[in-house]
């Protein structure tokens, strides 16, 4: 099991919550504004885009889901200051009321109340200085451990995660569940098959109910176009790492939920109501998944991978966790911890877990992940009904 420090140093935010980065984000409310986003977060190095495929035309729950994902990603914990881009000046109301109370710098403009693009650039290029000299004035403090929660993922699986990078994953989340923490795992599917451990965890017969309902109705859903995925793995390079079926994969990834119980299950984005160990009911598709558990109000990711996967999130920061030794020097300049001494045998799985327990602790105050270094990640919000 992994020990962790008591405190780390972390932004307080005014609801409560902790960041554990300080992020000047430019938010596209609608994909007609994305480039205008991306052009004027351009003129800062700390700025970044907050530009995913926001629709307008999608109906319910689509519709509601969307709003409440943009929303949660403009206030999330990791953001110090927001400038939010709207199309058309109704919708920057709306905004305006709701960053009313948000507890941080921000600022709200409208496309179509500009005069030609080079002024909307200006504009948003001006409104951002402003946002990032406020931001700056916040410093770091001593926050609690239970104020923080991880997002957990897994991909490019083989065997070395189930053996290794996973399970040394399962130990941290062990010491910040303890810690008062909180843990959200995600891809309902990579459960089928591991109904019986799941079970096992959960905190009382109700939460085993919901979690079970939630798998057995992502299966169905899989067998919707004739194919019984129990028995066959549906990725390529799972398949080439060494896996042969879906439920082998799904045995190795519960090992990175850990030993705690299961408090509940989360629809897509829904915030934990208290602390603890939570199933969200995802996709597969990891920007899809860990977008979800972002906008949930996760502020870093353990993403452990057996072959390499490039999956982030400009929001949070993702912790890449590798067992496997071939990964490691193919992908060198894009994993963080590397674990795959297990291996060979020269440390133990709680040593290694341990190693990753203290580059978490430096993670979250502060040192960047290689998936910060190099801007990796989407921000992909499911939908259910087609749009009109």
């Amino acid at each position: 099991m992994a020990v962790l420090p008591s405190h780390f140093l972390g932004f307080p935010r005014s609801d409560g919550r902790v960041g554990v980065r300080n992020y000047l984000v430019v938010v596209s409310a609608v994909a007609l504004v994305n480039r205008w986003a991306e052009l004027i977060a351009a003129s800062l190095p700390d700025a970044r885009a907050i530009a995913g495929e926001f629709m307008r035309g999608l109906r319910k729950p689509d519709a509601a889901r969307q709003a409440r994902v943009c929303e949660a990603l403009a206030t999330h914990p990791n953001v110090g200051a927001c400038l939010v881009l709207c199309h058309d000046a109704a919708s920057a109301r709306l905004w305006r009321e709701y960053l009313a109370d948000c507890g941080r710098p921000h600022a709200v403009l409208a496309l179509m109340e500009q005069n030609g693009m080079e002024a909307a650039i200006q504009a948003g290029q001006r409104a951002l200085a402003q946002l990032d000299e406020m931001r700056r004035s916040v410093a770091r403090q001593r926050s609690p451990f239970s104020a923080l929660t991880l997002a957990l993922e897994c991909g490019g699986s083989d065997p070395t995660s189930a053996l290794i990078a996973n399970p040394a994953i399962g130990r941290v989340v062990d010491a910040v569940i303890d810690a008062g923490g909180s843990a959200i795992v995600s891809e309902t599917v990579e459960f089928v098959g591991a109904e019986a451990p799941v079970r096992a965890l959960c905190r009382s017969p109700r939460v085993a109910k919901d979690l079970l309902a939630a798998i057995a109705a992502a299966e169905q859903r899989m067998e919707e176009d004739g194919e019984r995925y129990r028995g066959v793995n549906p990725t390529a390079e799972n398949i080439e790492a060494g896996l042969t079926t879906l439920v082998e994969k799904s045995m190795g990834a519960v090992a990175k939920v850990g030993s705690r119980s299961f408090a509940g299950l989360l629809e897509f984005g829904e915030k934990p109501a208290t602390p603890g160990l939570y199933l969200m009911d995802t996709p597969f598709f990891s920007p899809c998944s860990i977008t979800g558990m972002i906008a949930a109000g996760a502020q870093l990711t353990l993403f452990g991978m057996g072959v390499f996967n490039p999956s982030g999130n400009p929001l949070a920061p993702t912790v890449k966790v590798c067992g496997n030794p071939m990964t490691v020097a193919r992908w060198n300049d894009a994993i963080d911890a590397d674990l795959s001494d297990v291996l060979a045998g020269g440390a133990t799985l709680d040593q290694a877990a341990q190693r990753l327990g203290a580059f978490l602790v430096e993670t979250v105050e502060g040192r960047e992940t290689r998936a910060e270094r190099w801007r990796e990640g989407q921000f992909i919000v499911p939908k259910t009904l087609t749009p009109l």
